[in-house]
């Protein structure tokens, strides 16, 4: 058996609601390290879910078959009964224009050719390109059919300088979109270029700065996974987030938007097959909304946010797609203040408190107009005191990965070095 809408169908004859949820993939991978590597992924796959009587069960399989169902069946008859678990309604959402619809092999060779030039620049440990097309589906048994093409193009390197005396710390950087051609490769080798120069040379702080700067790609890895966390309605309703819903934190807005078709982490209906909407987190500091799935969403007694996010082999959870970040203060960078690039280490926070502390192996100071590199540098301090103490933005705004965002100013949190 190929084909979803026969097992749901068949489900539905034998008294279950049934959900299949499939993906066909398929994705290409250049790498340059000491040597070439190359891939070429194809994949395909079925999430299936039984419901009955506030029962759940869920299998999946690379295979559609009768086998499938039986043990979505097996795990429903063991499961708890909660009278929240009930199959997604239909949903007929405004499909985006996800599919670029051009040939991904080619310009991923042509990009990794174009970021070797860095070798005659820079000590290059690594360069990527990948390219990724995965059609994604959702049918059910209360009428829902949804599918749609997405297509995604990634560059990245990584560099380093190096001498007979002196290794600087490895600098990650990277571009993504829908296709290669909304990728601007020159800025990002340029990039690459600046950064590796600023740690040529790097001093220890003398002095702790008053402000610190998180630039967008600190702000992806350090504010990003503590915001997710903090928002996400499961955390929020089992207390375990740091925030409180209608509470203040300083001044920004916050917004989870599925609907910019630039972001490769867009979507016209998430991980359950619903339409997707632009959701405000938080509006000048107040926290106004949390993300949720259809179950939370029902838990909770909230309108569902539609952010599902799964893959075939896992059952729902709750996710971000572009988080974008705007501040109506602008702030100039001004000498002292420490800009932070990379961290290391969020994954040891206290999600619950928002507690962190990380360090900064890419960062510098402003010194009349110039960036010197610092060293040794370690930032700690709690997600609410971080919110609060942003006293506005600085450059322009800019995507990496799943933020878009300019530079953050903030007071309060704790330089160690």
């Amino acid at each position: 058996m190929s084909d979803p809408f026969k097992l749901v169908e068949k489900a539905k004859s034998l008294g279950y609601a049934c959900e299949v949820y499939y993906v066909e993939r398929w994705e290409y991978n250049l790498a340059k390290e000491k040597q070439y590597h190359s891939s070429n992924v194809k994949e395909r796959g079925y999430g299936v879910r039984v419901f009955k009587d506030g029962k759940v069960g869920f299998a999946f399989s690379t295979e559609l078959s009768d086998e499938i169902l039986d043990r979505a069946v097996s795990v429903l008859k063991v499961s708890e009964t909660d009278q929240n678990n009930e199959i997604p309604p239909t949903s007929k959402p405004s499909l985006l224009q996800l599919n670029r619809r051009e040939d991904l092999v080619e310009p991923a060779k042509e990009t990794l050719k174009s970021l070797e030039e860095l070798q005659e620049k820079v000590n290059v440990v690594g360069i990527y390109a990948s390219a990724t097309r995965v059609k994604v589906g959702v049918v059910n048994t209360e009428g829902l059919d949804v599918s749609e093409i997405r297509s995604s193009a990634y560059a990245g390197v990584t560099a380093n300088y190096k001498d007979k005396v002196l290794v600087t710390p490895e600098i990650y950087e990277s571009r993504s979109g829908r296709s290669f051609k909304e990728i601007q490769l020159e800025e990002l080798k340029d990039t690459v270029v600046e950064k590796v120069n600023i740690t040529k040379s790097r001093v220890k702080l003398q002095e702790k700065p008053k402000r610190v700067i998180l630039d967008t790609k600190a702000i992806s890895e350090l504010f990003h996974p503590l915001l997710s966390y903090s928002v996400n309605g499961e955390n929020v309703f089992r207390k375990r987030s740091p925030l409180d819903l209608g509470q203040t934190y300083g001044k920004i807005t916050v917004v989870d938007n599925p609907r910019d078709e630039r972001s490769e982490l867009s979507r016209s209906f998430d991980g359950e097959g619903q339409a997707t909407s632009q959701k405000v987190l938080m509006e000048r500091g107040v926290f106004r909304g949390v993300l949720t799935n259809w179950y939370w969403s029902k838990k909770m007694g909230v309108t569902n946010s539609a952010s599902a996010v799964r893959s075939y082999m896992s059952v729902p959870s709750i996710g971000t797609s572009l988080v974008q970040i705007f501040c109506d203060e602008k702030q100039d960078v001004e000498d002292n203040d420490l800009v932070v690039d990379q961290v290391q280490g969020v994954h040891t926070s206290n999600w619950d408190t928002g507690e962190f502390g990380v360090v900064a192996p890419v960062a510098w100071i402003s010194r009349k107009g110039e960036k010197v590199g610092v060293r040794e540098v370690v930032l700690s301090g709690d997600f609410r005191t971080l919110l609060k103490g942003i006293r506005g933005e600085t450059g322009s705004r800019k995507r990496v990965w799943s933020v878009e965002s300019a530079d953050l100013v903030i007071e309060g949190l704790t330089v160690v070095t």
